[in-house]
């Protein structure tokens, strides 16, 4: 994470949500995507967190949240391209396309 090659994308609470926090920690080179859950709270059962990358138009699936407290830095999945990164609580297993009302946390590359 300390690479220079590694974009950190601070994602701070939506105004719903202010005081919650994430940070995305991008590989230029690779487009390796890490997570780092600063302050969020634990999922209520039933519901995952889901991170999205803004390709274009479009919010792209980066991955579902394990809930784990100890987990530190989480490994997402590889994405090429964005100009933003959100995390929103969808039901268990994800979803297609963002609930937009769920968004908790947002930032712009």
């Amino acid at each position: 994470l300390a690479s220079p090659h590694v974009k950190p994308v601070v994602m701070q609470g939506t105004p719903e949500h202010t005081g919650m926090l994430a940070t995305v920690y991008w590989e230029q080179n690779s487009k390796d995507v890490y997570l780092v859950v600063n302050n969020l709270p634990a999922p209520p059962q039933g519901k995952q967190y889901q991170l999205w990358a803004q390709v274009g138009d479009e919010m792209v699936d980066a991955g579902l949240l394990t809930w784990n407290l100890d987990a530190g830095v989480l490994k997402m999945k590889n994405i090429p391209s964005a100009s933003a990164f959100a995390i929103s609580l969808e039901a268990e297993g994800g979803s297609k396309t963002p609930t937009l009302s769920s968004v908790m946390v947002l930032g712009k590359v």
